[in-house]
Parts: structure tokens; sequence; C-alpha cells
């Protein structure tokens, strides 16, 4: 955007010192930030058409060209440098990214398919906010001011004109505004164009308007469906995603008059109407206040099929300390807009990073551009797989040593709510990287473009990108050049940093679905303003790409296991190998069965003729539960009680049965107590069953059985009854024993048991008078080992080890 007050919004990420004191509170109570976030909500804002038409094919419009243009009153120069939140903190600039990746992807790519020369300024509008969008037939480049139609060859179709140009005879008192701000969006499921750029007739004061157009043909060159919607605030930095149900857009909102910054805007466009050029078009907007952490969102733009009708657009942003992405969820209603809701839906946590960026160093000249780091770089590209919908982002960062990096994410949803997939640092040397425009084609592979620039480097065009197959967090194909710049950008005009462009475009081919275009801005000599764009294709789709799969993923020893290696590009022709680890699996099929008898992780390596590329899946190995219900025991039939000794291992589910009329405290745990029924002690024996319950891929269960045996105390002679005697049963135990004393003559008898170390467990005192007396002890809390039982009075000592099992 050329304007002094839209770069409010580029600077946003350099300014969140107040802002980080602001959301201090929200930061440590995590759980109220969610809250906090909606109660700075609007309600819904419906804003009509202010006027429609149609206009004559593009085609056939007076062309007013880039050098018409008169932007004397913006001069180039950023007078309002105001940074809301205060410019961001030097967090540690010389530490190093926890994900940067400090090396060159190593997979060769494909040579572009198409690099041919987009735009270029005259030298009096800077910066040009480079951008465009790729057809089934046409490029669609646009700068601030002005746009150009390419066929795919490189050839221009249309062109170069001014934006205003499609607004050409559309009355009004935006009738010869050309303010900028340009975006263009290819819907490919209803094949159709839409092209925007902001009004400001009055600025700096309102009312303020959004010009959109959309085509009524797949034709760019043919006619357009022309709306004009009305804004009290000035709806900069807008960008636009193609969604189901509208077209969403999301603006950061500069106050009428004093331009100071009041917070975001999030809006979506009736696009059935819009389509059917509907004069009364309607949008649908939310607004957030400005202490609001969410800034520079970005709503998701459809690369694939649609959602499920009624899926709400996801609109994401950025946030550094915490450092997380926050995922709002924007459900239009049509048929009543004031049931329309706009909630926080997820804030996701991402590795630490910092946003601090001290400009961009440039070759021979001392002047710094603009990094605009810190936020979320346009697009937000939304792709619908078979398993699982993916969106995929970028920011500019700080890798380490001041040195601008790009960091990118993947956020992934299946059953229930986004989460983070993979995160990367891409920052391979010691030159900056910065303006990133990331997108994923229909077989999940990602490409990345980007400026580049140094002390000792221009700024020039780069890209480079994954495979869906590659290990995760990698940019994993060798960076490759689409344009080396001549020369640097040397103009001052709004402080140093200077500005540079605001974004790229990096798009996918919807008659291609696995070629990419990227456009951005260079210098081809030292200049203040006179940049250069580039438009460039390329594909990843004849790199060797290679997946391992196993079917089933998982099994229970024993079973087998399906081996399964798709590749695809390359020769076509393929030669396959399979090893494992640990070793002892090899083949040379491409879908071989394993039956592994320990958890292995096998490898797939593919040749092409040329190449070799490898893929590992991992087959974890379950085994069926081991479990030992506790040896046969022998019980006094008085005992009340008596514990269990049953353990279990890899086990999914336990449960305690038991032959008789008992019961269990806890059945469904290994160690528990049993407490013998009548019918027990009737019989003098019960069997006690533990059942495990095999974990998955396991399938069954195991079980083992103790036989409990329960017998009257042993008789006591009469010739030994006025004996003084100790008898223990059972002995070994398992825990609980009956104590037998006789021959007490009335003494007062002391009972210990203590282990061999001297420790004393058990301690009971038998009062005079009594000439026998039973006890029942329960060790069963007490490791196993021997136990020394001591009884003493004035009869003597006696002595019994007891055997603890």
């Amino acid at each position: 955007m050329p304007d002094e007050f839209s770069y409010l919004c580029n600077g946003f990420n350099k300014t969140i010192i107040m802002k980080k004191l602001l959301l201090f509170l929200a930061g440590i109570l995590v759980p109220l930030a969610g809250l906090l976030a909606q109660g700075e909500i609007s309600k819904p804002i419906v804003i009509h058409a202010a006027y429609f038409d149609v206009s004559p094919p593009l085609r056939d419009m007076v062309k007013m060209g880039p050098g018409q243009v008169d932007m004397a009153w913006k001069d180039g120069v950023v007078k309002n440098n105001l940074y809301p939140f205060g410019r961001p903190k030097d967090d540690d600039s010389d530490a190093m990214d926890p994900l940067r990746q400090t090396w060159f992807g190593s997979h060769p790519t494909d040579t572009t398919i198409v690099n041919f020369q987009g735009l270029s300024g005259n030298g009096s509008i800077c910066p040009p906010d480079t951008y465009g969008e790729v057809g089934p037939n046409h490029y669609f480049q646009c700068v601030n001011v002005s746009y150009q139609i390419f066929n795919k060859s490189g050839g221009s179709v249309l062109g170069p004109a001014l934006n205003k140009t499609i607004w050409n005879g559309f009355p009004g008192p935006w009738q010869n505004s050309n303010d900028g701000d340009a975006v263009v969006v290819y819907d490919e499921q209803a094949n159709r164009w839409l092209f925007s750029q902001f009004a400001l007739p009055s600025f700096p004061n309102g009312p303020f308007y959004e010009m959109v157009a959309v085509s009524t043909t797949p034709d760019p060159t043919g006619t357009w469906y022309r709306y004009a919607f009305t804004f009290s605030d000035m709806p900069d930095y807008p960008k636009i995603g193609v969604w189901p149900d509208a077209y969403y857009m999301t603006i950061n909102r500069f106050t009428s008059g004093s331009t100071n910054y009041t917070g975001t805007g999030t809006i979506a466009m009736d696009r059935a109407t819009m389509l059917a050029g509907t004069p009364n078009a309607t949008m649908v907007m939310f607004t957030l206040t400005a202490g609001n952490e969410a800034y520079c969102l970005l709503p998701a733009d459809c690369d694939s099929d649609f959602p499920p009708a009624g899926t709400p657009c996801y609109i994401a942003y950025l946030n550094d300390g915490p450092d997380r992405i926050g995922i709002y969820e924007f459900h239009v209603d049509w048929a009543n807009t004031a049931n329309s809701t706009f909630t926080l839906g997820i804030q996701l946590p991402v590795t630490a990073f910092s946003g601090y960026v001290n400009g961009i160093p440039q070759k021979n000249t001392t002047v710094k551009v603009d990094d605009m780091s810190g936020r979320l770089m346009f697009r937000l590209p939304f792709r619908k797989f078979s398993d699982h919908w993916s969106m995929v982002a970028n920011a500019t960062i700080n890798a380490g040593s001041g040195i601008a990096g790009i960091r990118w994410f993947e956020m992934q949803k299946t059953t229930g709510n986004w989460s983070v997939y993979q995160e990367g640092t891409y920052s391979p040397d010691a030159n900056y990287r910065w303006m990133g425009s990331i997108a994923m084609d229909s077989s999940g592979n990602i490409a990345l473009g980007y400026s580049i620039s140094s002390d000792n480097m221009f700024p020039s065009i780069r890209y480079t990108g994954r495979l869906s197959s590659d290990p995760l967090g990698q940019m994993t194909i060798q960076e490759s050049g689409i344009m080396n710049g001549g020369g640097s950008q040397t103009n001052t005009w709004s402080g140093n940093p200077s500005r540079w462009g605001d974004y790229s475009g990096m798009t996918v081919d919807p008659s291609a679905p696995a070629t990419f275009w990227y456009t951005q801005e260079y210098y081809s000599s030292m200049s203040s303003a006179s940049w250069k764009t580039r438009v460039a294709s390329f594909s990843f789709a004849n790199l060797l790409s290679v997946t391992a799969t196993a079917t089933p993923p998982s099994v229970c020893l024993g079973d087998p296991t399906q081996l399964n290696v798709t590749a695809t590009g390359g020769s076509g022709t393929y030669t396959y190998s399979w090893t494992s680890i640990p070793p002892g699996f090899t083949s040379n099929i491409q879908n071989p069965v394993a039956t592994p008898t320990q958890t292995t992780k096998y490898i797939a390596a593919v040749n092409d003729g040329t190449q070799t590329r490898t893929d590992t899946v991992d087959v974890p190995v379950s085994t069926l539960p081991v479990v030992y219900a506790g040896p046969d025991t022998t019980y006094p039939v008085s005992v009340p009680l008596f514990p269990t000794y049953g353990t279990a291992s890899n086990y999914a589910s336990l449960l305690w049965t038991t032959s008789g009329d008992g019961h269990f405290n806890i059945d469904t745990v290994a160690a528990c107590l049993y407490y013998p029924g009548p019918g027990d002690k009737a019989n003098g024996v019960v069997a006690l069953t533990l059942t495990a319950q095999a974990i998955a891929p396991c399938t069954g269960e195991v079980a083992d059985e103790a036989v409990i045996y329960l017998t009257p105390f042993p008789g006591i002679p009469d010739d030994q009854i006025n004996s003084f005697g100790l008898t223990l049963v059972p002995n070994p135990t398992g825990g609980i024993v009956m104590l037998n004393l006789t021959g007490l003559n009335g003494f007062e008898t002391t009972v210990t048991v203590n282990t061999l170390q001297g420790k004393f467990v058990y301690h009971d005192l038998i009062g005079a008078g009594s000439l026998t007396a039973n006890r029942i002890l329960d060790l069963s809390g007490f490791p196993a080992g021997i136990y020394l039982v001591r009884v003493h009075s004035q009869l003597g000592t006696l002595v019994q080890k007891l055997i603890l099992m």
C-alpha cells in the first residue's frame, strides 16, 4: 500500500511493548484469554452495497496506464509512523531460533516452467505490494495502483493499466480514486475472479470505500459486477479469502480524521449474490478493539474442494509473547445476519520466537528495508484432504544474531480442533530472508517464496519447498532463484528501514494443482523506487517422492502387516528395496508382508534409475497380557478377609471373579481384598480368577486362578493344651496369618513381630488371666521376606520364623 497511514499496520509486529503490557494478565491467566477476547468482539454489523453496476468488457474500456497516476498527496512518504503498541522488544536477538534450519535442502528441484517480467514502478510509488493469482488460462498480477493480465506463457493480454480502470464510468465520490491495497483472488469453484482496492476520496476523513468487482465470466478481460461498500473507519490492509458461503476479508481500521488505529475488522461478503450480480449485496462485519492481540488477521483461502456447508471460515493471526497462533471462527447467517457469529476457536502455542528484526541490509547502501516481521504473511491457504484439513502460514522472524528468517507452520484438523502439525524456521545461511508467501499443492507438497538480501547481496527472489513425505519441520528442496537483483532500494521516504513491499504472492494453479506460481519484487539497478516484479511458475511433481505405510499400522505378536510404498515423480520406473531396524527383514518387492517379533522400523528405498529416496514406517508390536493370580493359599476359616496377590502387564483392563459367594472390595485392580462368604467357609475352598483384557491391536483375554483353602484352626492335643506354645497358620502366608498361643497360665504376655534387621512391625499385649489366646495378623502391607514372631512371659520366650510371600 503506498499511503502513509496504511504503513501503521505494517509496523505493528515491530511495536508491541505496550501491547505486551496490555496482554500481560491474559498471558498469565491463559484460560481467561479466550473469555477476554470474546468480550472485545462487536455485534454483527451489516453493510449494504452503496452502488452497483455492470461494467463494459474490460478489454474495450479506455486504458489508463500507470504513467497517468498522480500520487502527489502521498509523495511516497510515510508521514505518520506511529506504532500503536510500541516497537517490539529486542528479545535476545543473538539467540538462535530453536527451530532454525541451518542447512540447504538437498533434493534437486525442477527448473521454472515460466519466468517473465511483471509490472514495474515509475519511481513515484513505493512499496509495490506485489501480488497475483493464477486461473485456468490467465495470470492476473496487481500492485498498489496498477494491474496486468497475462496468458500462462507470460504474454500480456491486457494492461498494464491503473486499477481504477476496472471502475471506469462507475459514478460517485470514488470515481477518480486509485488508492491502492489491491487484491485479486480466483474462485476456482465458481470459475470467476474477484478484484478489490480501497477508495479514500476525502482522506484523511471518511467516508471510506472498499471497491469490489466480480467477473461475470471466467474471462477476466470481460465484464464485471462492480460494487462499492462504505466504511466509517479506513479499511486498511484488506486481505481476501474464498470460502463456500462468502468472500471473507480482514482489515485493520483507522479512525476518520485522526487516523488512529482502532482495531481490526473481519468481513463476510455474500458470495452467492455477488456471483449472481445482485445489486443489494451485503457485508457482515465483526470488529475487535485496538487492545486485542489479534492484528493483521488473515482469512482462510480455499485451494481445494470446499469443506462441508456450514463450516465456519477460519481467521488466523500470530502473536509474539505469548507465542501462539489464534484462530477465530466466522459463521455468517445470510437468512438472519443477526445470528452470525465470530468466536475465538483456539489459541495454538508455537515454539518460542522473537519478532524483532532491525531491518534488512542491502548491498552497496546503508539503507535498510522494512522486514514486516512478527505477523502472518498473505496468504492463509486451506486444503481439504480425504483424512484431514490443512492450513499453511509463514512469518518473518529473528532466526538468530538479528538475521531475518522465515518461520513457517502447517496446522491440521481431523475430528477435533486445529493443532500445529509441523513448524520450522528456514534460515540456512547468513543472508536475510523475508516477505514470504507459502502454499500447498494437491499432494501436500509445500512451496515457500521470499525475498533474500544482505550486505553482500542485492535483494533477489528465491523459493524452496518440501515434499509431503519429507521429515517434518524441514524445507528439503534445494533453494532456487527466480531473479537475482541488480540493485538496492535507496529511498528513505519513510525513514530507515525503508518501506519494502507489504506482501508477495504464492498461489497454486487450479488447472494443474501441482504447479505453483510466485510473484515478488526486485530492483535491476540502484534506485529510490524504480522497482520491478517477476512472475514464475514451478512444480515439484516430477521430484521423486516416496511414502511408506503399513496396514495394519500396529500388530499383535505373531500377526502379519502389509508393508506398502508409493512412489511418485522421477522417471516413473522404480525398483524397491526394504530393510529393517532391528535387522532381519529384506524384500525387493513393492508391497511385501512382514511378521515382526518386536517393534520394528521398516525402511523402503526406491530408485528411479538416477536417484534414490527413502521413507520409513514404524510398526509397534504388542503382546498378550501376562497374568498371575497369586499362589494357592490356606487361611483359617475364621478370617474375615484376606488380600489377593495378583500381578499383570500389557493389559487394557482387569477383573477378579470368584467361584464362591464372597466379594472383592475392588475387583478391577490386581491387588485387592477378598471377603469370603458363608458358602466359601462351608465348602472350605474358593477359586479366585484374575482376567486381563488385551490391548489393541491384540484381542481376547488371558486369565489365571488362585485356589484358597479355608480350614479350621488345627486342634491342640489335650496333653499340650497347658504347654507354653506358639502356632502360626498359614506359614508361609500371603499376608493374613492366624496366631495361637497355649499354656499362658494367666501370666501377662507380649507378642512382637520384627524383621531380621530388628525393625518391629507388630506389637500386642495379652493381659493376665488368659490361658490361651488367638490373634489374626494382617502383614499384607509389608515387603515379602522372613519375619520373627516372639512371645514372651514369665514362662520364657518363644521365637518362630514367619515367611511372608
